[in-house]
């Protein structure tokens, strides 16, 4: 099998520290400019850090965005100002002042979005209070496309999980008070401003809601604690339901490929054992699969072995293996995208992304970075 192509490759060592009735926008046809990119998303911590427009990529590693040119797969980070080091500077007095860079919280489930010619992410920032004394309060920041803009159209009052724009709306899950006092939630508030609504209050207080995402149009997330529980929320009709399979098991994450809905499910009589369950669009023609696997798009589905750090890519028709690859290592996102396959790799303060062209996939040409 041959190794090597051509590929991308970021080192970042971590630093310490609209429309006016969105409702109107509802409609089944995906938009580029104003849906949430569910492709680019994946179940862990780096849940979200790759957003698509017409020409590139913008991608957020650690502090700092870039844009990636699709014609030479070069990236760059978002800022035009001239001497300027970016991710390369070391005084902290200087660090902020790079266009690339976001104060966001590495903690929590960090989403990119693109939204109508801007980018938008959810950041942590020094905002002065109605007595003029400074807090951190979490934001949603508005970021134009060169870097040189950037405007807090939203401050939250409470802490953030995950926070995802699509078609009009924030949605963001909070995470649990501390304390306990106030369970986690799921909320929507008009991206140019309005009334918070709540779409959905945890009823236990210890558990957290995150992976928010929307596919078809159907807002999915999360919630974690003694036992999971996966959730949709349908954006036309506004009703939420939990998602519970034949037998009473509980899905873990959901991905749609070739017109079915495929559900990491785990076994109800043996938490370390887990399967796949796939059912029509619609909810019916539930069938456990005879496959695992953790990625799927309408070409292939992929499952990593973890303990090898290997990933193996199989085709849908008969079920061959297409490609193995070496890139699976520390905390690892996999975006299989229309046009390219994304590793996205989190190991020891540094990230690394490498890419593969989809039509090389079936020739067997593994990418690395370097």
């Amino acid at each position: 099998m041959k190794r090597f192509l051509f590929g991308f490759y970021i080192v970042l060592f971590f630093l310490t520290s609209c429309a006016s009735n969105p409702k109107q926008e509802q409609s089944q046809e995906p938009n580029l400019e104003t849906d949430f990119q569910a492709v680019y998303f994946d179940h862990t911590i780096i849940a979200h850090p790759i957003v698509e427009v017409e020409d590139g990529y913008y991608i957020i590693a650690g502090y700092y965005i870039y844009y990636v040119d699709k014609a030479t797969m070069t990236y760059t980070p978002l800022c035009n100002k001239p001497n300027c080091l970016h991710q390369k500077e070391t005084d902290p007095t200087k660090v902020t002042n790079c266009n690339a860079m976001v104060h966001v919280n590495v903690g929590m489930n960090t989403s990119l979005n693109y939204y109508k010619g801007n980018l938008y992410i959810a950041t942590i920032e020094i905002i002065k209070d109605e007595n003029s004394i400074p807090e951190n309060k979490y934001a949603m920041m508005k970021l134009s496309l060169d870097g040189e803009k950037r405007e807090i159209v939203h401050e939250f009052e409470k802490p953030v999980q995950t926070a995802i724009v699509h078609r009009g709306y924030i949605y963001y899950s909070s995470a649990a008070s501390l304390l306990g006092s106030e369970p986690a939630g799921v909320y929507r508030i008009p991206i140019n401003g309005g009334e918070e609504e709540t779409l959905y209050i945890s009823e236990n207080r210890n558990n957290y809601v995150s992976n928010l995402k929307v596919i078809d149009n159907v807002l999915v997330f999360s919630e974690y604690g003694d036992e999971d529980f996966l959730f949709r929320y349908d954006l036309n009709n506004e009703q939420l339901e939990p998602v519970v399979l034949e037998g009473g098991i509980k899905a873990g994450r959901s991905v749609i490929a070739n017109d079915r809905i495929y559900y990491a499910a785990t076994d109800p009589k043996d938490a370390s054992k887990w399967y796949i369950i796939s059912t029509k669009l619609d909810g019916t023609d539930e069938q456990r699969e005879d496959f695992l696997a953790h990625h799927f798009d309408d070409d292939y589905y992929y499952f990593e072995d973890l303990t090898i750090g290997k990933q193996t890519v199989y085709d849908w028709e008969d079920n061959h293996i297409v490609a193995e690859f070496s890139q699976i290592e520390g905390i690892t996102s996999v975006f299989p995208a229309k046009e390219k396959l994304f590793w996205y790799v989190s190991l020891g303060g540094t990230i690394k992304i490498s890419y593969i062209n989809r039509e090389d996939i079936q020739k067997g040409i593994l990418l690395f970075m370097y």
